[in-house]
């Protein structure tokens, strides 16, 4: 279960091997669903990793958990809300029991809460955002690390967003949430770095897919406009001139998951096309 995080580094126990392989390896992804969640587990499972995967909709587990296996993966569904600490526990130790062990962990989980006007706000709107993206985040790799210390090291990648680099009106709550989050991983990285854990950020633009597909077509709409345009729009302020999509921003995930980073901890990967140079 160690596989290649131990203490002779990666390099002495993969040699040969492909560095973005990932197998003998468990992957823990929270907030699988449709878009990044989805594609994030897809890929670590095709590469190898074990996955278990995390989300409040036992359906949507157990069928992308079918799908995984029936492509010849190997995956768990384990359904679990992450602001709740009692499953978080859980999910853990059902991972572990029926894994062996953890030796990756994705945070994907968000809350989504209605977009308003700062002064305007709701304080529960801002209160499940901090639950969710950061408390969850926060108890889930609590539970995790001592397993991820066991196995000899490990990834531990965080998911934020682009609006902490270019904030949005009416978009306070999230932004605010995954802006504790990218200073959370830093703070990680320097406690967990003498485990062999190492800890960072991928942090998506605009990222085309069906909830960004919906939003085009709801702003098209109240411009008495086309989506193609609203999209055309979105892409001329990035240097690439078009929008990331799901599995571009996966595989950035999988950079950090893989021996591809196995020196880099306590970093930030934007993956936006080019619309914000941090």
């Amino acid at each position: 279960m160690m596989g290649c995080q131990g203490s002779n580094g990666p390099a002495a126990c993969r040699r040969g091997v492909s560095p973005e392989r990932l197998d003998g390896r468990v992957a823990v992804v929270s907030g699988v669903g449709p878009g990044l969640g989805d594609e994030i587990a897809r890929l670590l499972a095709s590469k190898g990793a074990r996955v278990s995967l995390l989300a409040r909709s036992a359906e949507h587990v157990e069928k992308l958990a079918g799908e995984i296996r029936a492509g010849g993966g190997e995956a768990l569904a384990v359904p679990t809300d992450i602001a709740d600490a009692a499953q978080t526990a859980r999910a853990v130790a059902r991972t572990v029991e029926a894994c062996g062990g953890i030796d990756v962990l994705v945070h994907n989980a968000r809350a989504r809460v209605p977009y308003r006007a700062f002064v305007d706000d709701d304080p529960a709107s801002w209160e499940l955002s901090f639950r969710v993206n950061v408390m969850g985040a926060m108890t889930l790799t609590q539970r995790a690390v001592p397993h991820l210390s066991a196995a000899g090291g490990g990834s531990i990648v965080f998911v934020g967003t682009m609006l902490t680099r270019k904030p949005l009106a009416t978009m306070g709550p999230y932004a605010a949430s995954k802006g504790a989050l990218l200073t959370m991983a830093g703070t990680l990285a320097a406690e967990l770095g003498p485990a062999n854990i190492r800890v960072n950020t991928v942090v998506p633009g605009w990222m085309m897919g069906p909830s960004l597909q919906r939003w085009f077509e709801a702003s098209a709409a109240a411009r008495d406009g086309e989506p193609a345009d609203e999209y055309a729009a979105a892409a001329a302020r990035t240097a690439l001139r078009r929008l990331p999509t799901a599995a571009d921003c996966a595989q950035a995930v999988l950079f950090f998951a893989s021996d591809m980073s196995a020196a880099v901890t306590g970093q930030t990967l934007d993956v936006n096309a080019g619309e914000v140079f941090a």
